[in-house]
């Protein structure tokens, strides 16, 4: 049965139930809790590949910019010579390939230096707030968040990071499970889960925005189910642990002055107030 959600999410699982999905058992936050208290809270939404990373990796990017570079030199000055020095048919062949063999090394080296840029530059965290007064929801993304997306192959490599900051309502947020498996050298699979959220017109199932909220390797829907739950203001048996994760790379995380003031707002009235003055 595909998704209810349109258009369907490449990778669907199943759609989630939004609600509260328990009043006894302790709901964790799966150590993403960043802020919590009555009116609002913040949720991490790091994932694995976004913490320190390997240096090994930086080292190995930065020899293949080197070597892209350095070839790209090199069949551009071949190139350049044959022109200045036209003699045979054999040497028009020789710039059909090395033309080619530049615009290879030059595609390369935008791949190498968005990568690069990603795992250095990446801000610390993509935190989402959440703010159950007034029913809005504020996410803090990138354009690259994951090597996955179109923003790739679109954005230039040094603008893959650039922080890209939205806010929806509640009522209009739903969730989607997404998964990925691919084979093993040793056998069975490897499967990587998804929880995005689907952003939709209101009142109907049509989709017009969809975010990552959660990914890991193991089937979990902790941080989905607290959010519910303090949504609806069902604090009892929430575990509202903080956890710190600002000792780590990055680009420090810095809201919008209109999306953290109304972020932390306590009624519409205030949130409005605050509207209105930056409509101004």
């Amino acid at each position: 049965m595909p998704s209810k959600y349109t258009p369907q999410l490449s990778m669907w699982r199943e759609d989630l139930y939004k609600g509260i999905y328990s009043r006894s058992e302790r709901l964790s936050s799966n150590k993403k809790l960043r802020f919590y208290n009555d009116d609002y809270c913040e949720l991490s939404r790091r994932t694995s590949g976004m913490g320190y990373g390997s240096y090994l990796v930086y080292a190995l990017l930065g020899f293949m910019l080197f070597f892209c570079f350095f070839a790209f030199s090199f069949f551009f000055f071949d190139i350049f010579s044959i022109i200045c020095h036209p003699d045979t048919d054999e040497q028009i062949e020789s710039i059909i390939f090395s033309t080619a063999f530049c615009f290879c090394t030059f595609v390369f080296f935008c791949f190498f230096a968005t990568l690069l840029n990603y795992s250095i530059f990446a801000p610390k965290d993509c935190p989402i707030r959440l703010n159950r007064k007034t029913g809005k929801v504020y996410i803090y993304d990138y354009i690259l968040l994951n090597l996955s997306t179109k923003g790739l192959f679109t954005s230039p490599f040094f603008r893959v990071t650039k922080p890209v900051q939205k806010e929806f309502n509640w009522q209009d947020i739903q969730a989607v499970l997404t998964s990925m498996a691919a084979p093993v050298s040793t056998g069975g699979m490897i499967r990587s889960y998804v929880i995005r959220c689907v952003v939709c017109k209101p009142d109907t199932t049509e989709m017009v925005e969809h975010f990552c909220l959660t990914a890991d390797s193991s089937l979990s829907y902790d941080e989905w189910m607290w959010i519910n739950s303090y949504m609806a203001f069902s604090d009892g048996n929430l575990d509202v642990t903080t956890f710190e994760k600002d000792n780590v790379p990055g680009k420090a995380i810095i809201w919008k002055p209109e999306y953290d003031e109304k972020a932390k707002v306590s009624s519409m009235e205030e949130y409005q107030s605050v509207a209105a003055r930056y409509s101004n």
